[in-house]
């Protein structure tokens, strides 16, 4: 099904996304500390929702698959 590739990979490129800006931020000389600080815990809760949505979904594929099987 389309729709199974189309939500794994939007999930997947939010997480890219992400990571590419996290190190951005990371490695920017411009971002005073506490701004740099700020921003990266925000990156990383953003990224700790995006992995569990990817896990969740991931689960609700493969329970869907072994209904299917049954």
């Amino acid at each position: 099904m389309r729709i199974i590739n189309i939500v794994s990979n939007e999930l997947f490129l939010k997480k890219q996304k992400l990571e590419n800006e996290l190190e951005r931020i990371l490695n920017s000389q411009k971002i005073n500390t506490n701004d740099k600080t700020e921003q990266t815990l925000e990156l990383v809760n953003k990224l700790s929702s995006i992995n569990s949505d990817m896990v969740t979904w991931g689960n609700y594929i493969n329970k869907e698959e072994v209904e299917k099987k049954d």
